[in-house]
């Protein structure tokens, strides 16, 4: 039987974006770097996601990250790391979830023109800039770094994930998800993988890290990453999977209290109950 290839819905962004200019943080900056981190080289990026030959011109004092830093309470504060990536160059975050996060002591930081426009492996090296040097800049949980995205974004996220579980704890994935193996949908149809991990990384990611699926009956992926989490995901072994599903997700952003349950999961491990929850 010949299997035929599916596409992930290429979904709107319009939704997320609403109100996208209120920023809820003590503070926000548009930074550059001139370091780039130790695992964004060409070699480390073969070594993680099987790439053979990769786009070259890239150059981290060229780009620009958006930082927003939660108030803080004792100078000794340390946060956690939300990097987020989105299928736009603007850099949107759900503004109805920035004081959830603040709330939960994350910062966050958004590469700049990191688009789903732009090669995938420049999309990767901006993420991974962007966790070491945040890591330099501030004081970071390293076990509270999450990477996170919407759309597009979530696809890259979810490899970022995968290949990168030695520097990620956590994976949020709203409205998109990628996956390296070929996942049967039904009959003569699949997801097709897009990478080749490390296989001891893949190892690691599915026994000591979390990925949290959001979609809901408004996401034209709705199937397809239900699919994805249930036949890709927990059939190959992923330990710690939570897919939650949002309604409304294609007209409004997900509510605060969905991302608190995320949280609460990447962080817990619990399968987090409607009441807000306060990492202690």
């Amino acid at each position: 039987m010949k299997l035929r290839r599916l596409a992930p819905v290429i979904v709107a962004f319009g939704a997320l974006a609403q109100g996208a200019v209120a920023v809820c943080a003590a503070e926000t900056n548009v930074v550059q770097f001139t370091q780039p981190a130790p695992y964004s080289s060409d070699e480390e990026l073969g070594r993680r996601f099987g790439y053979g030959v990769l786009p070259q011109g890239y150059d981290i004092s060229g780009e620009r990250f958006r930082i927003e830093v939660p108030p803080t309470g004792p100078t000794n504060t340390t946060f956690g790391l939300l990097v987020w990536l989105s299928p736009g160059d603007d850099a949107v975050f759900p503004p109805v979830w920035q004081d959830e996060l603040a709330r939960h002591e994350f910062i966050l930081v958004l590469p700049l023109n990191c688009g789903d426009e732009r090669n995938p492996a420049d999309r990767l090296r901006l993420a991974l800039d962007a966790t070491c040097n945040a890591c330099r800049k501030y004081r970071i949980d390293r076990k509270r770094i999450y990477i996170g995205g919407y759309a597009g974004g979530a696809r890259l996220a979810s490899m970022l994930g995968i290949a990168c579980s030695d520097i990620f704890t956590g994976t949020l994935c709203v409205g998109g998800v990628g996956f390296h193996l070929h996942v049967v949908v039904t009959g003569n149809q699949y997801y097709p993988g897009s990478f080749y991990p490390n296989p001891q990384l893949v190892e690691q990611a599915r026994t000591k890290e979390g990925f949290v699926l959001i979609t809901g009956e408004g996401d034209p992926n709705f199937e397809l990453i239900k699919v994805v989490a249930e036949k890709g995901f927990r059939r190959d072994g992923f330990k710690r999977v939570l897919l939650l599903q949002a309604p409304g997700i294609g007209q409004t952003p997900p509510e605060p209290g969905t991302l608190n349950q995320a949280l609460v999961f990447l962080e817990k491990g619990d399968i987090p109950t409607s009441q807000p929850l306060t990492r202690k």
